[in-house]
């Protein structure tokens, strides 16, 4: 596989979860691993575990929803290192919202105002990264998104109001992204994820009283149960993502990919 030596990376929400997968895999094949998350303390053990790899790791805090602190975590990754070569919009945003009955359940029950105003923010904690990433990109010669998102926003789900309008939207944003950034080298991909073990989502709904709905829960239970080739770890979903980042899909744009266990197939 081709090494992603001299490549910087920018994960967001990398410092834990899928986010934490991620960093893992595209450090372990060489990149340089720009962290971007709120909590340093996470952080340092992500970038401990970087350094046992062998691998080169920077923390950069900032808000996903916040145009200013994206601005600045793309330009004091450029000025620490150099550049940026990859970005990962990994991070939901407000993950207790997207889990909140009045924001995820049945549509007669679901509080529009606060299912719009999650919608909003969510697109933006995936997109504000991007924008402010390109023009370091477009320096470098070209350069790789691999958005991470639900896979919500490809099958329909009961219950899922909000997840299905903001992730199907990202989904499209990517294609549309594809086919813009093309000319500059830019390729963009996005990955589609249902439950993942030893995420924020998994610890809500199996492991923390009260962290989801009964509805919510039996959702993940089922879906556990329907995946015939077993439910994902973060770095499974890391190994998708690094592949479609790396030379490896170098003619890969413009793609949806759904590792979810043959739970899905399109």
């Amino acid at each position: 596989m081709n090494s992603l030596e001299d490549k910087v990376a920018i994960v967001t929400g990398g410092t834990g979860g899928i986010g934490k997968g991620v960093a893992l895999r595209l450090a372990g094949r060489g990149a340089t691993v720009v962290l971007n998350g709120r909590d340093e303390r996470k952080a340092e053990a992500v970038l401990a575990e970087i350094r046992r790899l062998g691998g080169t790791g920077s923390f950069i805090a900032g808000d996903v929803r916040s145009k200013s602190d994206m601005d600045e975590v793309a330009a004091e990754a450029a000025r620490r290192f150099g550049g940026v070569d990859i970005v990962v919009p990994n991070a939901g945003g407000n993950d207790d919202e997207a889990r909140s009955p009045a924001v995820r359940g049945p549509f007669s029950d679901i509080d529009l105002d606060r299912v719009t105003a999650f919608i909003g923010q969510a697109v933006a904690a995936k997109l504000l990264v991007v924008q402010a990433a390109v023009p370091y990109m477009r320096e470098r010669g070209g350069g790789s998104v691999v958005f991470v998102t639900s896979e919500g926003g490809r099958v329909p789900t009961p219950g899922q109001t909000a997840i299905a309008t903001f992730s199907g939207g990202v989904i499209m944003a990517s294609k549309v992204l594809s086919k813009e950034l093309a000319r500059n080298r830019i390729r963009v991909n996005c990955v589609c994820v249902t439950v993942v073990r030893d995420s924020p989502s998994w610890e809500a709904a199996f492991q923390r009283e009260g962290g989801v709905s009964d509805h919510h829960r039996k959702q993940y239970e089922k879906i556990v149960e329907r995946s015939p080739l077993g439910v994902a770890a973060p770095q499974d979903i890391g190994d998708v993502v690094t592949f479609l980042a790396s030379d490896d899909a170098q003619y890969l744009t413009g793609a949806v990919v759904s590792p979810t266990g043959g739970l899905t197939i399109h």
